[in-house]
Order: C-alpha cells, then structure tokens, then sequence
C-alpha cells in the first residue's frame, strides 16, 4: 500500500469541529457568512499533496425546526445549516447528517455523527473505496474505528489542530498533521483573507 505513487483518499471531515475552528479565525470580523464560501475542495487537494482525491465527507447534527418559544432561533439555524449544505454540495462534497439534540439548557449537542463516521469509514474501507482516509476530528471515540479502518491494510492520518489535539488518534494512526491558522487562511474568499491578513498587521 506505501509503495503506491498515488493513493485513493477520502477525506471525513468532523463539520461541527471544523465550522467553529473556522469560526474562531474570523470572530473578530463581520463577515461570518463568508465562511460558507470556504474552497473545502482545495484545501483538501493541498492537504493530500499528490495523492487522488476520491470524495470528501461532511458529518454534522441535521437542525430541525421547532415551535414555540424556540421558533425564531430554530428557522434562522436552519436556513443558515441550509445554506451550508448547498454551498458543500455545489463542492461535490457528500453531506451526511447525524442529530442534534436539544438540551434541557437549551443548549443544542451532536449525537450519532461521530457514529456515522465510524461506520461508514469502516464500510468505506471494507469496501476498497480509498487507500487513506484523513480524518478531521479530534474526537476520542473514532480511535477504535480507525483501528478497524487499519485491520483492512488501510492507513489512516488524523487531522487536528494543537489546540484540543487527540492524542489517541494519534496513537492510533498512521499519521498525524496539525493544522495552523496559515494552513487554512487561504482558502477563504479572497475579501475575507485580505481583511484577516490586514488585521493581522494591524492596519485595521
């Protein structure tokens, strides 16, 4: 598998993980909506060098609308989810939708996406549909996914950031590569990143 000049890659993307990691570099600007620009496609095409993009995937809790009193807050969630959704899929990326759960706290929590992932990297694999998946996610609980994903003769590289970085996904994959600020920057839309690299200079 090593010896391949090109490998197959699917790239699983953690999509509440990496929005708000996304977020966080734009918090202190105006334009958010422009994340929903982010060029996912070539970030991934640099982020696998010279291997072969087959497909990204894209995991997040599906916002559902309410009524009652939390009718205003659900329908702006989801039209925002909504416009998210289409932008990814006029990437050709594959959205996968798992559950977001509300909270007696009102606070809203994923659950199943982290599942989903697990899944379907496994059936991916099983199925000879990539040579390395790179997973970004720096949840704990996909490390017994990637070492099934690696009994297949697959290779797995975790993808993080230093801040919250998984140490058993570390361990437990066949690399690991840290995302910084400059890694990502780039592929916001060209407004945005001059605003950020200003910013950064202090010229605004």
């Amino acid at each position: 598998m090593e010896n391949k000049s090109q490998n197959r890659i699917i790239l699983f993307i953690d999509g509440s993980n990496f929005y708000y990691k996304l977020k966080d570099i734009t918090a202190e600007r105006k334009e958010i909506l422009k994340l929903l620009d982010f060029d996912y496609t070539s970030f991934a095409r640099n982020l696998i060098k010279s291997n072969t993009l087959t497909e990204i995937r894209y995991y997040v809790g599906a916002i559902r609308r309410q009524n009652g009193p939390n009718k205003e807050k659900s329908e702006k969630l989801y039209a925002s989810q909504q416009k998210l959704i289409a932008k990814l899929q006029q990437q050709h990326i594959a959205v996968i939708l798992g559950n977001l759960i509300q909270h007696p706290d009102k606070s809203f929590h994923e659950k199943g996406v982290d599942v989903r992932i697990a899944v379907e990297m496994i059936r991916l694999a099983r199925e000879d549909k990539y040579d390395m998946g790179y997973l970004l996610s720096s949840d704990t609980d996909l490390v017994p996914a990637v070492e099934e994903v690696r009994s297949f003769s697959k290779r797995v590289v975790y993808v993080g950031v230093s801040k919250g970085q998984s140490f058993g996904l570390t361990k437990a994959s066949n690399n690991t590569i840290l995302l910084r600020d400059e890694d990502i920057i780039p592929y916001f839309p060209k407004t945005l990143l001059e605003d950020i690299r200003k910013t950064a200079k202090g010229l605004i």
